[in-house]
């Protein structure tokens, strides 16, 4: 394959040196054009050319589906998963879940809210985990670490967060917390249930973005393979 490339290189470059274009045409590439030498090493050039453009589109194709081999999580279901965090973490804000009647909070629909937000929010560490994404990982990272940073907090309403830095909900002790408190970790425009929000819709961005460029990049493949299949 080196010596063919040379071979090419070096009538291309021959056609195009000197003062002309023919400045240093010789007969020996005359006589290889016309006997069809040149010819049949340009097919088998663009031949192996058109192998390898496909191979990489099959590789790109592969990559915005592949994950990990335990499990082949693609990007959208990262997308889904934290956009359905998203959604959950924005109820707090959207339901009014903590207006009181008759002096009193709603604490089992507070506590389904809140056990609703822990299971979604452990879902998506479930799918970020099994993808090969530097930024969904990066994304990932800050969320879990915003949690970590307010795990004494949540703690004192009932809500742990695990040595995997999964969330659990403890019912008895959420339900003896002062939901004011909770109020305040859940409800308010800047807390920690806003600051996960936030960083739930990054990772989703960051999943279509992934996703595109793989995409992307299947494209390109397919479309120099249509090129040199016009060449050959």
């Amino acid at each position: 394959m080196k010596n063919m490339n040379s071979h090419i290189s070096s009538l291309f470059s021959s056609l195009n040196t000197g003062n002309t274009m023919f400045g240093s045409f010789n007969l020996g590439d005359y006589a290889s054009i016309k006997n069809g030498s040149y010819g049949k090493l340009l097919k088998a050039h663009y031949a192996e050319e058109k192998k390898s453009a496909t191979e990489s589109a099959k590789t790109a194709t592969a990559k915005s589906n592949v994950t990990s081999k335990k499990d082949n999580t693609p990007l959208s279901d990262v997308k889904k998963s934290a956009d359905a965090l998203k959604t959950s973490a924005e109820a707090f804000a959207k339901d009014n879940l903590f207006a009181v009647k008759d002096g009193e909070f709603d604490k089992e629909k507070i506590l389904g809210a809140v056990k609703d937000f822990a299971g979604k929010y452990n879902a998506t560490l479930d799918k970020t985990a099994k993808v090969n994404s530097k930024d969904v990982a990066t994304s990932t990272k800050f969320m879990t670490s915003m949690t970590d940073m307010m795990s004494k907090a949540l703690s004192k309403v009932g809500v742990n967060v695990g040595t995997d830095g999964k969330l659990s909900v403890d019912e008895e002790a959420f339900k003896k917390a002062d939901m004011n408190r909770v109020k305040s970790l859940f409800a308010e425009r800047i807390s920690y249930r806003s600051q996960i929000a936030d960083k739930a819709s990054e990772i989703s961005k960051d999943a279509v973005m992934n996703s595109n460029l793989y995409t992307q990049g299947a494209a390109l493949s397919n479309t120099m393979t249509g090129l040199f299949d016009k060449l050959i």
